[in-house]
């Protein structure tokens, strides 16, 4: 499975001051696409006017986020039966602890843990890192699901920033109403290829950050029934893989 590495000037932490017609003048010069994303990131993470992080426990394991001016720091924690690890990403790259010692990793194994962190905290990142800079965003056709109307708009990535994987292409369904992000998709060409599909559940607000958990099913192989894979899901055609739930939220 393969999921985006985007590292630029992407922001969690808002520094916004803007005046409403200030707003208004900016949204006037954005695409559909990028109009409709930046509804939605207003949705998930507010007008924050101070800084903020956030943590979250995930299958045994404790993920921090921390995101300032272009600079980003994400970490891993958990303990089993060879001592108490400790993973951490940032501009500078990934480093490891085991039990407070440094580990001496290859760029090999570096880069497939850093991958691995990186794959969680991306879907706690949406819709903000839509708005990075290697994302190339545009509105498709709107859809109708479980009887809400959707924007339906498609992220590809530019190879440069685009991380390893930049010729997955993602679709996202934001509703037309309050432009929550209640679907994606993607394919992906690793192992093979295929695709997924997932519907957002468990949504929450806490402490002003919109966090939800996914439903996440199995599509066909081929990459190119992503065209027609929400089709497939309303149709129950789509086998359900997993649930993936995130608990013990903490925002800063």
């Amino acid at each position: 499975m393969a999921f985006r590495f985007l590292f630029s000037a992407t922001v969690l932490f808002f520094t916004v001051s803007c005046s409403d017609s200030r707003d208004s003048d900016q949204l006037s010069k954005l695409s559909p696409s990028e109009s409709v994303i930046s509804k939605s990131v207003d949705f998930h993470f507010g007008d924050q006017s101070d800084s903020r992080s956030f943590s979250f426990a995930f299958r045994n394991k404790v993920y921090s986020v921390e995101r300032r001016n272009g600079n980003y720091r994400y970490t891993i924690s958990y303990n089993d039966s060879i001592g108490d690890h400790y993973g951490v990403l940032s501009n500078r790259g990934y480093v490891e602890e085991l039990d407070g010692a440094l580990t001496k990793l290859s760029k090999k194994d570096s880069s497939a843990k850093a991958n691995a962190l990186n794959s969680v905290v991306y879907f706690n990142l949406v819709p903000l890192l839509l708005k990075d800079d290697a994302a190339y965003t545009r509105e498709l056709e709107g859809e109708e699901i479980d009887g809400v109307k959707y924007h339906k708009i498609e992220v590809r990535f530019s190879e440069e920033g685009g991380g390893e994987d930049h010729d997955d292409v993602y679709h996202y369904w934001f509703d037309r109403e309050d432009y929550s992000m209640d679907y994606l998709a993607y394919s992906f060409h690793v192992n093979d290829g295929g695709t997924r599909f997932r519907k957002a559940i468990n949504q929450r607000r806490i402490n002003g950050l919109y966090f939800q958990d996914y439903e996440n099913y199995k599509g066909p192989a081929d990459p190119d029934s992503l065209k027609y894979i929400s089709d497939l899901y309303k149709a129950n055609e789509l086998p359900l893989l997993s649930k993936i739930e995130i608990v013990s939220i903490k925002v800063n």
